[in-house]
């Protein structure tokens, strides 16, 4: 059986659509490519330029290091302790092996003729500083001259890390734990926390050293609350004085805390000033500050016993309301938490329901609340004490009405912790 093949020639329709089709298909295969190029340029390329940077920021951390290190080997041969300066410049050159400085002055401290050292190997010569570098910290041990002891440690440490490890150690932490109790006895609370870091990276989880560090923070973040954050020094420092009472100056500085801010109270808020000075005066009695509490004691007993009943009219297009707070009632101290509540009342003496009341305290937090249908509104305190603004607010729901009201909140742990303030408004 025979088969008979015909030869196809496609017409040039055919033969158009097909090269059409064809360089349809090398254009998306180039679109694609150059789409994952993209792609892998955008994830690799940030990759790697962070790579580079990290790398370059690391080299000129090592530089500095080696720098610093040099600089000490010239002190020490101004000092005339050439071991001591060797192994300073063998450290600079662990950092950085192109450090020339160094190496040159490695080189003239071999060259330079040393009965003990002439001709000895390396490794003999380095044994040899490590020894001297671990005499020397004994004896400044044995002389209580904790920085410098620590540091001839970590010299030897980085010098030779194998030499005599379990005593180098034991040496080590020994200086840092009584250069940190040295650093608080005379003040320095910032280098006490530094040592007690130190003693830490040498026996980490120390239970003794752990407390040590975190008196020294609660110190250390008690002063730095001092001056724009009272409430946070006093707190501070209140925790640091109830485990430690003798820790450094905490006591005074408590007391100070506790003065500067009842100064600041004393402005706008009596009940809390004298709050203050008293907490101050059961620390340490001082008469300028027993006079401060007599003038605002006597401005709070006014505010509690005849607090003002403002009175105003509201401009046309607006609403107005009074206010009364209500003199406390409590005998006996909170625990914990408190409140600010009261009722709205409209112009003819009725409760409003859903009228919105909010307030601020200390010109940064804010909350709003809605009366219920017996025009009640509360909001739950904490213990922390604060001046609380309280207002009605208007439709939109942020901005006062005129009438503001200001109330000093003694604290979740204080008497007079549940503050009543009721509203009317003004026809």
């Amino acid at each position: 059986m025979q088969h008979s093949y015909e030869t196809y020639f496609p017409t040039d329709s055919e033969a158009r659509d097909w090269r059409a089709a064809g360089a349809r298909h090398w254009i998306a295969l180039i679109l694609f490519v150059s789409l994952v190029a993209c792609v892998l340029g955008a994830l690799v390329i940030p990759g790697a330029l962070g790579f580079i940077v990290g790398q370059q920021q690391l080299e000129e951390q090592t530089h500095e290091a080696a720098i610093q290190h040099y600089n000490r080997g010239l002190g020490y041969l101004a000092e005339n302790y050439p071991e001591l300066a060797f192994a300073e410049f063998q450290i600079a050159l662990k950092y950085d092996y192109t450090y020339e400085p160094a190496r040159k002055k490695l080189l003239e401290l071999q060259a330079k003729s040393n009965p003990a050292g002439r001709g000895l190997p390396a490794a003999q010569q380095q044994d040899r500083v490590a020894a001297t570098l671990y005499d020397e910290a004994r004896n400044l041990i044995a002389q209580k001259q904790w920085e410098d002891a620590s540091r001839r440690l970590e010299q030897l440490r980085t010098l030779q890390a194998d030499f005599r490890a379990a005593e180098v150690t034991t040496l080590l932490y020994q200086a840092y734990v009584e250069g940190g109790k040295e650093a608080v006895a005379s003040g320095h609370i910032e280098t006490a926390r530094e040592r007690f870091d130190g003693a830490l990276s040498v026996r980490n989880g120390d239970a003794q050293v752990q407390t040590f560090r975190d008196l020294a923070v609660l110190y250390l973040e008690g002063k730095q609350a001092v001056g724009y954050n009272w409430q946070t020094a006093i707190q501070k420092f209140t925790l640091l004085y109830q485990r430690d009472p003798n820790y450094a100056d905490v006591k005074k500085q408590l007391a100070d805390a506790h003065a500067q801010y009842g100064d600041v109270a004393a402005k706008t808020s009596p009940c809390l000033a004298a709050r203050e000075y008293d907490s101050a005066l059961a620390l340490n009695q001082d008469a300028a500050v027993a006079q401060k509490r007599t003038q605002v004691m006597a401005q709070c007993k006014q505010v509690i016993t005849s607090p003002p009943t403002p009175t105003a009219t509201a401009a046309p297009g607006t609403e107005s309301f009074a206010y009364k707070i209500a003199p406390a009632i409590e005998t006996k101290s909170c625990v914990g938490a408190g409140d600010i509540s009261g009722v709205v009342r409209d112009a003819l003496g009725k409760p409003m329901a859903n009228a919105l009341v909010g307030y601020s305290t200390d010109g940064a937090n804010f909350a709003t609340a809605r009366t219920n249908a017996n025009g009640q509104y509360q909001f739950a305190l904490n213990k922390e004490p604060g001046t609380f603004t309280i207002a009605v607010l208007s439709a939109d729901g942020k901005t006062p009405n005129p009438m503001q009201a200001t109330a000093q909140y003694p604290g979740g742990n204080a008497i007079g912790c549940h503050i009543v303030i009721d509203w009317q408004k003004v026809q």
